[in-house]
């Protein structure tokens, strides 16, 4: 059985998570103050390259290019930037719609999520086994685990999950790392659910 999430638990979590990954964490932190903006390509394809490296994104080695580029068109176009401070959902899916490449679901919300945390929950194989898995558990939700993948539909389960154990209190990015480390050990066999 999963343990309830808390206030408390998610903190210990985080602390946890903070340990184990600072030295990729402040890379990230780095290297998006360094380049805040997205119209430059070589700024965009350090950040994606790096980011696909570090929290796995799994987009493929002969995408990352494709996807840069198509981030630059889209601080050019669709002023992609300024959607990212705003905290707008079409950020992550523009970044999405790439042609001719799969949609990187994990990156394009990794990507937002480092320019706004405050706006964009990260979507990882660990976040959906977690939310999946008390969803089972305690039903906080109504939702199919398809809709996991959907991240509008993403972002407002999110929520509910907040909303139902009385989080509130907490960010998106708090609750990112609470979810990619319990869905961890969830799918590594370390929780009954």
């Amino acid at each position: 059985m999963l343990p309830r999430p808390t206030v408390d638990l998610v903190k210990e979590e985080c602390k946890a998570f903070d340990l184990e990954n600072s030295l990729d964490e402040d890379t990230l932190g780095l290297l998006w103050a360094q380049f805040p903006n997205n119209t430059d390509i070589r700024h965009v394809l350090l950040k994606v390259l790096v980011l696909n490296k570090l929290y796995a994104t799994r987009t493929r080695d002969n995408d990352v290019r494709t996807v840069a580029r198509h981030i630059v068109r889209l601080a050019k176009d669709k002023h992609l930037d300024q959607l990212l401070e705003q905290g707008s959902l079409d950020a992550v899916l523009l970044i999405t719609d790439c042609p001719n490449v799969r949609e990187y679901l994990s990156l394009a919300s990794k990507f937002c999520s480092w320019h706004n945390p405050t706006a964009y929950p990260i979507y990882s194989g660990e976040v959906r086994e977690c939310l999946w898995s008390y969803r089972r558990q305690d039903l906080f939700a109504e939702f199919q685990n398809q809709d996991l993948w959907y991240y509008r539909k993403l972002v407002d389960i999110i929520i509910a999950f907040r909303n139902y154990y009385e989080l509130n209190p907490l960010t998106f990015r708090q609750l990112d790392k609470f979810l990619y480390r319990s869905g961890g050990g969830i799918l590594r066999g370390d929780s009954d659910c």
